[in-house]
């Protein structure tokens, strides 16, 4: 597996191994129909509703206040204390700080990620100094070493493996006996029925949450991690006084607290990506796993399917280790997954 920015030159066009930037995309395929449709990126397409934001609160920093109102809020959502909750300006800058700054408490021997997994936990800790030790989903994983930091995605990015929750709590008794750390991405777990946030606190579990993805806001820049180690302490210190900015604060308060809405988008989801995995398998791709926000397929035709779709202006995630799969994300409407199949045809 390679870190973000690296490219690859793919058997057909190259292409970043990272999602998205449909920039470069249109310029690739300059003929394509527009609007272009990013599937590439897991993100919920039915964005949460912004009630009408006051000018005000573009002109100011944060107040303290609203910060704890956001981890407040964010805490009744995943059902911890807010005492156990870092906010930051997204997932990935907290997921490139945790090396570091866990490195003060401890000098990790060993750093073990499952894989394949989203590649943003291999950058972060081999831009630490780390060397990584990759273990396939199915492996059996063996008691941890002394110091060892494992790299767990459940559910899984890109194929949807998820760990039950006895298993989490399993893996993190033995890293607190052996004096390591468990750091679980939970970036897709928004509308799972079990969460590792239950097994807070705990002295070697961390938990990364995603707000963007679920909320489809994914611009606001808004992520956590969760945890009762004292690394969140020296973190939040060290981000500064205004972590995440005055509208994100408040526009995620007011998500994150309406569990209606989560609660009627999860079925509405799970429908439409049911819908989508149907239209796919009947081009020919077998469906691999997925959550309902997104779906892996495999194809000894991927390539060229990938291609077909972009030239009718859809983009779709494909892999550098593995060029039989493609990662869609959920499509808007009908109107698009009618392209989707069109395109595919």
């Amino acid at each position: 597996m390679t870190g973000l920015h690296e490219r690859v030159n793919h058997s057909m066009t190259p292409w970043p191994v990272h999602g998205g930037q449909l920039s470069e995309l249109a310029r690739l395929f300059p003929d394509a129909p527009t609007p272009w449709i990013d599937l590439s990126t897991g993100i919920n397409p039915h964005a949460y509703p912004l009630a009408k934001l006051d000018t005000a609160l573009m002109q100011r920093l944060p107040d303290p206040l609203e910060e704890n109102s956001l981890r407040v809020a964010a805490a009744g959502a995943y059902g911890v204390s807010s005492a156990y909750i870092l906010a930051g300006a997204g997932t990935q800058m907290l997921i490139g700080l945790l090396p570091v700054f866990l490195s003060r408490f401890f000098k990790p021997s060993v750093i073990r990620i499952l894989a394949p997994t989203y590649s943003g936990h291999e950058a972060a800790w081999r831009e630490a100094g780390f060397a990584i030790t990759f273990v396939h989903h199915g492996t059996v994983l063996v008691p941890p070493d002394r110091q060892m930091v494992t790299v767990i995605c459940s559910p899984n990015n890109p194929t949807g493996h998820r760990f039950s929750l006895a298993e989490i709590a399993s893996l993190a008794e033995d890293h607190a006996r052996f004096g390591g750390m468990l750091v679980v991405d939970e970036a897709f777990a928004d509308f799972s029925l079990e969460s590792a946030a239950s097994l807070l606190p705990h002295p070697a579990l961390l938990i990364c949450r995603s707000f963007g993805k679920a909320y489809g806001l994914a611009g606001l820049r808004i992520g956590f991690l969760l945890g009762s180690h004292p690394v969140l302490h020296t973190m939040r210190a060290a981000i500064g006084p205004w972590a995440v900015s005055t509208p994100a604060c408040h526009i995620g308060r007011d998500a994150l607290s309406d569990r209606a809405w989560r609660q009627d988008m999860a079925p509405r989801l799970e429908s439409e990506m049911a819908a989508l995995r149907r239209v796919v398998t009947q081009a020919g791709p077998d469906f691999v796993g997925g959550t309902s926000l997104f779906s892996l397929f495999r194809s000894p035709e991927a390539q060229t399917l990938w291609e077909k779709l972009a030239r009718t202006g859809l983009l779709v995630r494909r892999f550098e280790w593995d060029e039989t799969l493609l990662r869609f994300g959920l499509p808007l409407d009908e109107v698009v997954l009618r392209r989707i199949a069109q395109a595919l045809s």
